[in-house]
């Protein structure tokens, strides 16, 4: 048996999509040893995912590829329904993202899939094997084993946990026993991908619920476009892929059609499933290997990516030792619950989309332009507020209950706002590249003095984040240890009581407590429950 690694503190991943190089970059980054096991041998290029949250797009800037993608993005887009005779029913956009990155961007997966592939590639501490397929596997209290067959022959992998990220037909999930939830939705779309699209569209996407073939127009950038077909149960999928069909289906925006602006065309079959388990063991299941989703709400590869930023630091700290089986069972607590939401949304929005009965879709138009004159109703719609962020507070969280509690931007279990900040040399830059890779401190208008032994002991960064009006000598300190930044606007020192406050930041930009001084040792109480700063600190650090 090959044991390349000491299995305790390395990781393997099953799958080479989105999801699982995200994960498997995540844990690299981080100093842990990271195989992963893809059966192909070339990043894909399929018809697949096409919105990205502004999540999803933090999650990237700590692998360092949001920059490229965003180069190949619309940026800040937002929808339209339009209904009979072309009616618009809804325009919808959401608000201003408080994470630093655009809302809502449409963006071409395969370039998304290619940069993740040339990191991990070039990444020193990741072992891609392409072209191999995992096989067997088994699992005891000590680590996991992963019979793989790869070009070169059998392989036997081992290591301390692993994440199946291997897709809606994942070996991994079969493997462990789990299985999905749900039903398949019985309609059939196909997706086109065009090239050298000459009209200048408004960075909307579109859905067409016109109750004849309902279908969703998707713009891009470089000339790029996407246009999705709901298919009639009559209607052969392969008849339907052929260049004649696709030139008929595409006469209405492309009359004079160039074979070669064909990039992509794929039917797919939405699914609405979710894994009855995201853990069995030391194994994790993530991304569509955990989730099957309808693209109507476009949740899909961002519940994914969540996933993976969810899992990676949870399992850094379990390499690291003192991570407790109460912290990996939060995996599940906090992504299962958001996932089925975010499912049940795309059902929800797709039932809108797809309906084609002639009394049902002018029902549909007639309750939406009804909806649209309540004030609240109207802005609930056309901010996107349906699209919930998730709310963590039932995992790692530690609610102190004090004066701390609801400042503006951060809240336990939610997700960490993000100003732009300046440091002491004029440099100017989000938050979040001051917080580090793991744990962090955020005193707010404070050094964070005084803390108790167990935020060193966990690796936690210490940042100091004034109010863009501070003076320069008070935001002089003697620490060495600590960053201090200043706010350009006032977001999170808004509102401060008048004791210091501190915040502790997950890994995954979460806050985890908002405390005072006075408050410090309930909150340590409560992480050292998920993370025990005493198991670690008598174990070797990792190289």
């Amino acid at each position: 048996m090959e044991n390349r690694f000491d299995a305790e503190r390395a990781v393997i991943v099953v799958g080479a999509g989105p999801v699982g190089l995200t994960a498997a970059l995540l844990l690299a980054d981080a100093g842990v040893r990271t195989t992963v096991v893809e059966r192909s041998t070339a990043p894909g290029d399929l018809p697949r995912a096409i919105s990205l949250q502004d999540e999803s797009f933090r999650v990237f800037e700590r692998i360092g590829i949001a920059d490229d993608l965003k180069a190949e993005s619309l940026l800040d887009t937002g929808s339209r329904y339009f209904g009979l005779d072309e009616c618009l029913l809804a325009e919808a956009r959401p608000a201003p993202s408080r994470l630093g990155h655009p809302a809502k961007t449409q963006f071409d997966q395969p370039i998304l899939e290619q940069l993740l592939f040339d990191r991990a590639v070039a990444h020193p501490g990741l072992e891609l094997l392409l072209g191999t397929e995992a096989t067997e596997l088994t699992q005891d209290a000590g680590g996991v084993t992963l019979g793989v067959n790869t070009p070169d022959g059998r392989r036997v992998l081992t290591a301390g946990w692993l994440i199946g990220a291997d897709g809606g037909r994942s070996f991994t999930r079969t493997a462990v026993g789990v299985d999905l939830v749900g039903s398949t939705q019985p309609q059939r779309w196909i997706v086109i991908d065009l090239l050298n699209e000459p009209a200048e569209r408004e960075p909307y996407a579109e859905f067409h619920c016109d109750g004849r073939r309902p279908y969703v127009l998707v713009p891009g950038v470089k000339g790029r476009l996407r246009l999705e077909f709901m298919l009639f149960d009559h209607e052969d999928a392969d008849e339907m892929t052929t260049p004649a069909q696709i030139r008929e289906l595409l006469r209405p925006f492309r009359p004079q059609l160039d074979p070669a602006d064909i990039r992509r065309a794929a039917v797919y079959v939405a699914h609405q499933r979710v894994a009855r388990s995201y853990r069995s063991g030391r194994v994790f299941l993530a991304g569509d290997a955990a989730h099957l989703m309808p693209p109507f709400a476009g949740q899909g590869l961002n519940a994914g990516v969540r996933d993976a930023s969810n899992i990676a630091w949870k399992l850094v700290d379990a390499v690291r030792g003192g991570a407790t089986d109460r912290l990996l069972d939060t995996y599940e607590i906090e992504r299962r619950v958001h996932g089925a939401q975010m499912m049940k949304l795309s059902r929800r929005i797709g039932a809108v989309v797809m309906a084609t009965h002639p009394l049902g879709t002018r029902l549909r138009d007639a309750a939406l332009r009804l909806l649209r004159k309540a004030p609240p109703v109207h802005a609930y719609l056309a901010g996107m507020r349906f699209v919930t962020p998730p709310d963590y507070s039932g995992g790692v969280t530690v609610r102190a209950g004090g004066a701390a509690e609801g400042l503006p931007g951060i809240t336990a279990g939610r997700a960490l706002s993000q100003p732009t900040v300046t440091d002491p040399s004029g440099r100017t830059a989000g938050l979040d590249t001051h917080l580090g890779r793991g744990w962090s401190v955020l005193g707010l208008g404070a050094d964070p003095d005084g803390l108790d032994p167990y935020f060193a002991r966990i690796g936690a960064a210490l940042v100091r984040l004034d109010g863009p009006d501070t003076d320069a000598t008070a935001r002089r300190g003697d620490r060495a240890d600590v960053v201090r930044v200043r706010e350009d606007r006032e977001i999170l020192t808004a509102g401060l009581p008048g004791e210091p406050v501190l915040v502790v930041v997950r890994p995954d930009r979460y806050v985890a407590a908002v405390f005072t001084p006075a408050e410090q040792a309930q909150v340590v109480a409560g992480l050292r429950t998920h993370v025990d700063d005493r198991v670690r600190a008598a174990r070797q650090p990792t190289a």
